[in-house]
């Protein structure tokens, strides 16, 4: 890790790094803010893949992360991806493999080019922008509501809603970018969580333990409760 490279947070924001769990081809400087993908320039260039950077934190409440584009290549195909996973809080550490090519990922969302997968689907068109275009400079963001709704930015423009309710199960969620084929080299610059209630906690622990079976509990609690737990 380089320590003569290091930069300001932006004002104004908790600009929170990398996490330390990333791709086998990611090296993270300036204080695991910059993220850049080894062996991927140059004209020995070999690998286009292993290229996922996490949060450093889990998502949480009204939660926003952007980098900066900072490094390309033109001698690949295809570009950056960025979405969220749902990890249980007791994956992400040592040991954890993170995938070759986000897109091949379960309980993501994630955004490629002009098309949004769901797990391992295929799901639909998607954004303003094709991601293969971005340029060194441009920004790209993840922004989760507070109610759980994800969209995708870039250079600060809404690309509309993504998914809904990604808070709804009692997993971590974790966003993340893909240095994949000519996206060589991405620097935070601004990510904020806003921790969420303990009431809220509590939700996604109970709905957790039921897998999402809300019915289960008619008989045994009053009908607010159960509505409460059974809203997104």
């Amino acid at each position: 890790m380089s320590t003569t490279d290091e930069q300001p947070s932006p004002p104004g924001s908790s600009c929170f790094s990398f996490h330390r769990i990333h791709g086998s081809r990611i090296l993270l400087t300036n204080g695991s803010r910059t993220a850049t993908r080894d062996g991927s320039s140059g004209i020995n260039a070999e690998y286009g893949d292993n290229g996922v950077v996490y949060t450093g934190l889990p998502l949480s409440g009204h939660a926003k992360f952007v980098v900066e584009a900072q490094k390309l290549h033109s001698s690949w195909s295809g570009s950056f991806k960025i979405g969220i996973v749902l990890i249980p809080g007791e994956q992400l550490k040592e040991g954890f493999q993170p995938p070759r090519y986000s897109p091949s990922t379960p309980q993501s969302w994630v955004w490629s080019s002009l098309s949004l997968h769901a797990g391992q689907i295929l799901k639909t068109k998607y954004g303003k922008v094709n991601l293969e275009d971005i340029k060194k400079g441009d920004k790209l963001g993840i922004e989760v509501t507070s109610e759980g709704t994800l969209s995708f930015h870039v250079n600060g423009e809404n690309q509309g809603p993504a998914a809904h309710n990604v808070y709804s199960t009692d997993k971590h969620v974790y966003g993340f970018v893909d240095h994949y084929g000519q996206a060589v080299t991405s620097t935070i610059t601004e990510a904020f969580v806003n921790p969420f209630s303990l009431q809220h906690l509590c939700k996604r622990r109970v709905l957790g333990l039921l897998q999402g079976n809300v019915e289960s509990l008619n008989q045994t609690l009053p009908e607010p409760l159960i509505g409460y737990l059974g809203a997104g």
